[in-house]
């Protein structure tokens, strides 16, 4: 006689067995064998297979005692432990079960891995109860078990699966017999808690009639405190959520953003919670680095590869943290053609405000990383959520930052990543000014509660544009010859006017933020500056243009920023806002 799992068997290609249920709810268990063939239209069961599903003692000649007191929890009660009992009748369904597993409670059954009616039969008895959609044809189904563990069935449960057990060859331990496996240790041997996804901790609080949860994100909320950041760096992430933070190697470009970072994160013990830090490495020719990639030999075939940057976006757009300002910050960002890499979201940047967004990952990418099944609990929920959301996109509160050297080894950038972001330079301070540990730079800081920033970084993107100071920008535009602006730098600067009125309005920041000379000032030095570039010839008589402008309007840094690059194309006969910092 066959011993351990090889001793569970019993015909899965009969159909309609899960219908024994319907009988169940019926009648009492020494009436059952009576009215499985023919009594019911459309239940006609052979006797063998259910006396072996629903473990008959041939020796007492009747069912276990658990079959009626299943009866008095209800019917969903009675569905469930038939659908228990079936599952443990089998090694296969066992086995099967315990390889489709994805995440807590979850998995995805594959046609290939049963036979055509064994999987037929599954699938309807999982749908039967809520687990599972029943598509005809489908050559994999995803289910959730959970519906299971709102049953207070747990410890008709154990018993029925004591019965499977002793099938196997396994009894119960003499008291004093340390060598031996007790029931739960034989169940996790066999793999049993597997089955259904769950940890052998969960599966014995269930079969003792605890409670079983299912592991969710938690719920967050940011600790309000009183704060100091960076004016500069806000006003232009709350205009354009795609920033670069240009200036010489140790300015204090990247600890900047993560003290930002580090002030809006609602989870002090996990200090990436927020962001993700991605230092970018010279070499990077697509996308992949970032966005993830399609891998044919996945170990239950092909699967998606994900990175810390789509776990990041995984968070964000979580429902629950709409509220919770999340940072990607590429370090270095230029050792490698931002084109090359970065261009995904360049694209996808500008279609996230539309009814029509485009997704960063679409229903395939997504599914395929819910079947790596390499993800936690709380990760596969992230994941759920944005397969409901039909893609994972780039919410409003996303932010992403770029830190930027200029060197031999790095690369410039193009029109069209200048023309979708905002640019900060930052200068080395005076040796006599510079402190033991990093500061703000006075003129720069940012008084705040951290509930009332997260709040303004969040809805920033619906802040009405002005037009406030259009006659400029008219101005501006003209003298600016080939490289005149279109409609979106137009509206992005607008943007930035407004988000410095209500930094003024509801903020303590300093004086610069109601003035217009200097609201023109950092837009120009931060948005139309960087996008200027060429030989002497091309840009002596725009500089001639721009630099009446400036000081007409009375434009300090605009002005000084455009000596430099004057100057240097009159020494090496070329020049761009970068080989000036």
């Amino acid at each position: 006689m066959a011993k351990g799992l090889d001793a569970l068997k019993v015909s899965l290609t009969k159909n309609g067995y899960f219908k024994v249920a319907e009988v169940i709810k019926k009648h009492p268990r020494d009436e059952i064998l009576d009215n499985i063939e023919g009594v019911y239209e459309g239940i006609n069961i052979e006797a063998a297979q259910i006396k072996g599903m629903l473990s008959y003692n041939e020796t007492t000649q009747e069912f276990p005692e658990v079959w009626d007191e299943v009866r008095h929890l209800g019917d969903k009660a009675i569905e469930a432990l038939v659908f228990i009992s079936i599952i443990y009748s089998h090694k296969t369904l066992i086995e099967v079960l315990s390889k489709s597993k994805l995440s807590e409670m979850r998995g995805c059954l594959k046609r290939d891995d049963l036979a055509e009616k064994a999987y037929t039969n599954l699938v309807y008895s999982m749908n039967k109860q809520g687990m599972c959609p029943l598509n005809q044809g489908a050559h994999e189904t995803y289910y959730d078990v959970s519906p299971l563990f709102l049953l207070e069935i747990g410890p008709l449960v154990k018993k029925v699966i004591g019965y499977k057990l002793r099938k196997t060859g396994w009894n119960p331990p003499a008291a004093d017999d340390y060598f031996s496996r007790d029931f739960y240790e034989q169940c996790a041997y066999y793999g049993f808690h597997d089955v259904l996804g769950i940890s052998m901790e969960q599966f014995k609080q269930w079969l003792e009639g605890d409670e079983v949860k299912k592991e969710e994100p938690p719920k967050l909320d940011l600790v309000d405190q009183d704060t100091q950041t960076s004016a500069v760096l806000i006003s232009a992430l709350a205009s354009k959520p795609f920033v670069i933070l240009a200036g010489t190697t140790g300015t204090g470009k990247t600890k900047t953003i993560r003290d930002l970072a580090a002030k809006m994160n609602p989870v002090p013990d996990e200090p990436d919670f927020n962001h993700a830090f991605i230092p970018v490495e010279a070499g990077w020719t697509d996308g992949r680095h970032l966005l993830g990639y399609k891998n044919p030999f996945g170990r239950s075939g092909e699967n998606y590869v994900s990175t810390k940057l789509i776990d990041t976006l995984l968070k964000a757009n979580y429902p629950e943290y709409a509220s919770i300002p999340f940072f990607i910050i590429l370090d270095e960002m230029n050792l490698s053609h931002v084109e090359m890499y970065f261009s995904k979201f360049l694209s996808v940047m500008e279609t996230a405000k539309e009814k029509k967004a485009e997704p960063v990952l679409g229903l395939e990418e997504l599914h395929l990383l819910y079947k790596s099944g390499v993800t936690d609990p709380i990760q596969t929920t992230y994941i759920l959520n944005a397969i409901d959301n039909k893609g994972l996109y780039i919410t409003d509160n996303v932010f992403f930052i770029g830190t930027v050297n200029m060197d031999e080894t790095t690369y410039m950038f193009s029109p069209k990543v200048l023309d979708r972001s905002f640019v900060i330079q930052y200068a080395p301070p005076k040796p006599s000014s510079v402190g033991h540990e990093f500061t703000l730079l006075e003129e720069d800081i940012l008084g705040v509660s951290t509930e009332k920033l997260s709040s303004f970084m969040t809805s920033s993107a619906d802040i009405e544009l002005s037009s406030d100071y259009d006659a400029y920008l008219d101005e501006l535009y003209d003298v600016l010859g080939k490289f005149r602006f279109g409609p979106r730098t137009t509206n992005e600067v607008r943007r930035y006017i407004s988000v410095c009125s209500k930094l003024n309005d509801n903020f303590s920041a300093k004086d610069g933020y109601n003035s217009k000379t200097e609201i023109l000032d950092r837009v120009t030095v931060q948005k139309i500056l960087p996008k200027i570039h060429g030989n002497r010839d091309t840009l002596t008589p725009i500089f001639k243009g721009m630099k009446a402008l400036f000081e007409k309007e009375g434009l300090i840094q605009s002005s000084e920023k455009l000596e430099q690059m004057r100057k240097d194309v009159m020494s090496t006969g070329f020049a761009n806002y970068f080989s000036t910092l």
